[in-house]
């Protein structure tokens, strides 16, 4: 953007400078059901903002698809029945502007559109994703101007976005007008080590003219210098360097006649060692990233300059350095912002084909090279076009490390054709396609990379003797409830020098959001879709955080610490950032035993980067605890930062001091030793009454085996049956599991879990010699169809004081698929709604999900602990569980206690109801609390688009023996 004085410049907000000229806001607007319907005089208008998607104003409908193209796959031709969109706008074109040269410009229209001025044709683009500039001086009058743009839905151009998104289309990026002087400054090429700017200039017109150069750091300048034959060369000897953990810029601002343009200027070097570490400025980095798509609930494609912000501060906060912009390039305000938050981008090409794997018969179909466009010499110059755009676009960005060359489109000659294009034209940052995977990673490639791989084959990698970087531009897929395996990648990650980390996939959920509702795919009454697979975002569509969020922050936190000895107070600190010290931070401890503070301190830790040091702390420990003895880390910033307020926390870190004993004796419910018996108030056939106390009774069903009602007095404190099971409702990262667990697509190949029968095969009670009663029971677990998938022996142990122990042996039959989960399930009445618990929280954990929690005691409610997945599925749970309390507002309930830990779940929902609900809005309400008592609970993983779960995540065990206590609280 040029600016008309050297103030303007160097603030670069584009709006103060009189060159330049927004389009956006309302234009009139037409839609027509295909472009061969479009009249040749409307007069009918509607009106629309631009930028912005069609089909988020009602026009048209919202279309998600993966895969699978829209429309045949039949290119370059497109359906005939093309939807079309004519916008109208009218300009006041001033006097001052006449005598320069004018442009229009449109940062991104989907998919191709044709552009008149007061009636005469301009020109065409196609690109979705890269601007399209017209010079219209010769078309413009002073005055009045009439501009009228013509969009198509798809174009030949649409066989290369087959991008996984919700299908939208119109101006979805800014549009705006600039004045320039006849012989401006056309194109500017920035080229910098960590000492030295060098710079190329081109210009429009004939004439020779003066061109300067002054660098600025913030205001102050620092050099300045007259081009000669249109060449810069700059250096500073102690320049601040930039990286994504210290974005230090300078500004470049280039006089030429009135014009100023200001170019952000980072000191850099982007180099590969023979380890195949990748070094920014000398140093090895890991990328600790994410996928970003421009998604929105309410205005789809369209991302405001405030969103933009929201979604760089967000990641930011969440430790994140890393962004692949999936599949397309951003807008230049999102990459300029990158230079200035501090982020290491992955620019890709606008190009992806994934649906050729679909043409013919489905996914197993594999396409060869001959289908793939990229192998079509036609298709040659459309590709190489899409590259270019982009390399000369964002080609003096800092923040850009590597240039990627699409997603998803086979491999064919064409790659190669691009691949050497880019290492012509720049020959600093590295190249990367991860489907150059399919012909063995060529050497033109400077990174091998992959989608997906599981723990095992990345580590694999880390010792190949390919001593290229290995980078999984997509893992952990964040659909749903997950991902639950961030950790296991990361230990990976850090112990080989070649593997330089990932990105997860992907940034936000994609929904769209009507009357306060989220839809996603299907839900539009598409032909082809993809469901909820679009719903697969570390955040929700709203940027609101999940317990994957947290974990993501969690794992990718840049300190580790470790208790060297607990007794001492010796630990040691290292710093995992790449160029900052820890002394940036403050780092409190407290030393908490069975969740309350006892000591706290403060370590000022200066700690240099990929160092580490050993600290003691000054702490007493007690002899014993009841629950547990940790020490708690929080490091927060020590200063502002432009993501965060100084005191943010960026870190924290739990250890578990072991020296101190724990009796968990001390909380138990059990006191037989002087008690009464309880007494036997009914034996008969159908059920058994025993009478604790003057307040608490317990009944159970003599021919079905189930413990039917805890009482207090008169009311029964169990809404329904307690039972014994092992069915959740399936997260999105169970999506395919699910289908080995539950009766789903295929009947034959499921225990049938989801549809199990409770067999009692016997039961009986006695009184015994410890002032108890014991009620035992056999039985078995089993799907329909299907043999026994579990076979018990449950005793239910009860005191005269009230309390009763729960003690089950179990036998899994040795042929059955690991399990979702095993334990128990008390539907209480629904008023039981406060929760007090000793355990991981406050978030829902599990057992591959947990960086993000600590040991603790929580209080919260069944409404707190839903979490509103946009596709309802298991959540809320909650590991190492020492005891659990769950109450009405009386304070009457029940208390669960372990001499280990257990499992815990409190929901207002059923299993049953989260897994028949396809969107949270049909949850309705519950008539229950729902509280699920567990051995174990599988993990999370990230198989919705990812490998399977890790073994030591799944509830796997053949032979279990489970036992907690539970004491009723009468209030």
């Amino acid at each position: 953007i040029p600016y008309h004085d050297i103030t303007s410049a160097l603030q670069d907000k584009k709006e103060l400078s009189r060159y330049y000229k927004t389009l956006n806001g309302m234009w009139d607007f037409k839609y027509y059901e295909a472009y061969y319907n479009v009249a040749d005089e409307i007069i009918d208008w509607d009106s629309i903002p631009a930028p912005s998607n069609w089909q988020m104003h009602g026009y048209d409908k919202p279309y998600y698809t993966n895969i699978n193209y829209p429309h045949p796959v039949d290119p370059p031709f497109v359906p005939d029945e093309n939807p079309c969109g004519i916008y109208k706008r009218t300009i006041i074109m001033e006097a001052e502007w006449m005598d320069r040269e004018s442009y229009i410009v449109f940062e991104g229209v989907n998919s191709c559109f044709y552009l008149s001025i007061n009636g005469e044709e301009i020109g065409y683009s196609q690109g979705s994703h890269m601007p399209a500039e017209f010079c219209i001086t010769p078309y413009l009058k002073e005055g009045d101007n009439e501009i009228l743009v013509k969009v198509l839905k798809w174009c030949d151009g649409s066989y290369l976005e087959d991008q996984d998104f919700f299908r939208l289309s119109g101006i979805f990026r800014d549009v705006y007008m600039l004045s320039r002087c006849k012989n401006h400054i056309r194109d500017v090429d920035i080229v910098t080590d960590l000492t030295n700017v060098w710079g190329s200039v081109l210009t429009k017109g004939e004439k020779d003219v003066q061109i300067y150069g002054s660098l600025y750091d913030d205001d102050a300048l620092v050099e300045k210098k007259e081009l000669i034959n249109g060449c810069l060369s700059l250096t500073l000897d102690n320049a601040k360097q930039w990286t994504a953990e210290t974005p230090n810029l300078y500004t470049l601002v280039l006089n030429c006649q009135e014009e100023f343009i200001p170019i952000q200027v980072g000191f850099r070097t982007i180099e590969v060692s023979a380890l195949g570490e990748l070094l920014i400025n000398g140093t090895p980095v890991k990328l600790k990233g994410v996928n970003h798509h421009d998604t929105h609930p309410r205005q789809g494609h369209m991302m405001t300059l405030d969103d933009i912000h929201l979604d760089l501060q967000t990641m930011k906060r969440l430790n994140i350095n890393t962004i692949r912009t999936a599949h397309y390039p951003p807008t230049s305000e999102f990459l300029k912002l990158c230079n200035e938050y501090g982020f290491y981008v992955v620019d890709e090409a606008d190009i992806e084909m994934h649906g050729f794997t679909t043409m013919v018969t489905g996914c197993e179909y594999q396409a060869y090279h001959q289908d793939w466009l990229t192998d079509n010499p036609d298709w040659e110059e459309a590709l190489l076009e899409r590259i270019r755009r982009m390399v000369e676009r964002d080609k003096n960005h800092p923040c850009i490390i590597m240039w990627s060359l699409g997603n998803e489109s086979g491999y064919g000659k064409h790659y190669e054709t691009m691949c050497e294009w880019i290492k012509n034209r720049d020959d600093i940052r590295l190249i990367h396609y991860e489907r150059a995977n399919m012909v063995d990673n060529p050497d033109c490639f400077d990174v091998v990379s992959y989608m997906y791989y599981d723990v095992y084959t990345v580590e694999k990698e880390g010792s190949s003797e390919d001593k290229r970087p290995y980078f999984l531009c997509e893992y952990s897929h964040a659909m749903g409830n997950g991902p639950g395996d961030l950790h296991d990648y990361w230990e990976v990650f850090y112990r080989y020098p070649r593997l330089i980390g990932g990105c997860i996939w992907e940034w936000a959920d994609h929904s769209v959001l009507r009357d306060g509702k989220h839809y996603y795919g299907g839900d539009f009454g598409e032909d082809t879709h993809d469901g909820n697979f679009c719903v697969d975002g570390l955040v929700f569509p709203d940027r609101s955080y999940k317990a994957g969020t947290l974990e993501a922050k969690a794992v990718y936190q840049y300190i580790k610490i470790e208790l060297l000895d607990g007794k001492e107070g010796r630990i040691r600190i290292s710093n995992l950032h790449d160029f900052l010290n820890l002394n940036q931070y403050n780092i409190n401890w407290n030393l908490m035993v069975d969740g309350k503070e006892q000591m706290a301190g403060l370590i000022h830790a200066d700690v240099a980067p990929h160092e580490s040091k050993i600290f003691t702390l000054n702490y007493t420990l007690a002899k014993e605890c009841q629950f547990g003895t940790y020490i708690d880390f929080s490091m927060v910033t020590r200063e502002d930062y432009i993501w965060a307020a100084a005191g943010y926390e960026v870190a924290m870190v739990q250890l578990e001091v072991t020296e101190v004993n724990v009796n968990p004796v001390l909380g138990l419910a059990v006191h037989n030793s002087n008690s009464d018996y309880p007494v036997i108030l009914l034996d008969k056939k159908d059920e058994l009454k025993i009478q604790c106390g003057s307040s608490v009774s317990f009944t159970f069903d003599m021919n079905l085996g189930y413990l039917t009602g805890i009482w207090n007095k008169d009311t029964n404190l169990l809404a329904e049956n307690a039972h014994i099971s092992a069915w959740r409702a399936p997260t999105d990262n169970d999506r395919n599991i699910k289908n080995k667990w539950g009766l789903y697509q295929d009947f034959y190949s499921s225990w049938n879990i989801n549809k199990t029968f409770h067999k009692c095969y016997h039961i009986e009670w006695s009184k015994e010699e410890d002032h108890t009663v014991k009620v035992s029971i056999a039985g078995s677990l089993a799907g329909i169809a299907r043999s026994p998938y579990a076979k018990y022996e449950a005793c239910y142990i009860i005191d005269g004081n009230g309390a009763m122990k729960v003690d089950m042996k179990v036998n899994i039959h040795q042929d059955c698929i690991w399990l979702p989960r095993f334990g128990f399930e008390f539907p209480l009445t629904k008023d039981m709604k406060l929760i007090e618990y000793y355990g991981m929280g406050p978030y829902e954990n599990y057992r591959d999900l947990c960086h993000h929690v600590k040991m603790g005691y929580y209080s919260s409610t069944v409404e707190k602990e839903y979490v509103p997945y946009i596709k309802p599925q298991e959540h809320g749970n909650h590991i190492n569980v020492k005891t659990l309390a769950v109450t009405n507002e009386q304070g009457i309930g029940l208390k669960f206690n372990s001499l280990d830990s257990f499992e815990s779940n409190v929901s207002q929902y059923t299993s049953k109801q989260l897994d028949e609900a396809n969107h949270s809005f049909e949850l309705g309400h519950s008539n229950h609390t729902n509280v699920r008592i567990d051995y174990k609970v599988s993990g999370i993983g990230s198989n919705s688009c990812g490998p399977e779960l890790l073994e030591q995540y799944r509830s796997k065990e053949k032979e279990i023996d489970f036992t907690f206590y539970i004491r009723p609280i009468i209030g």
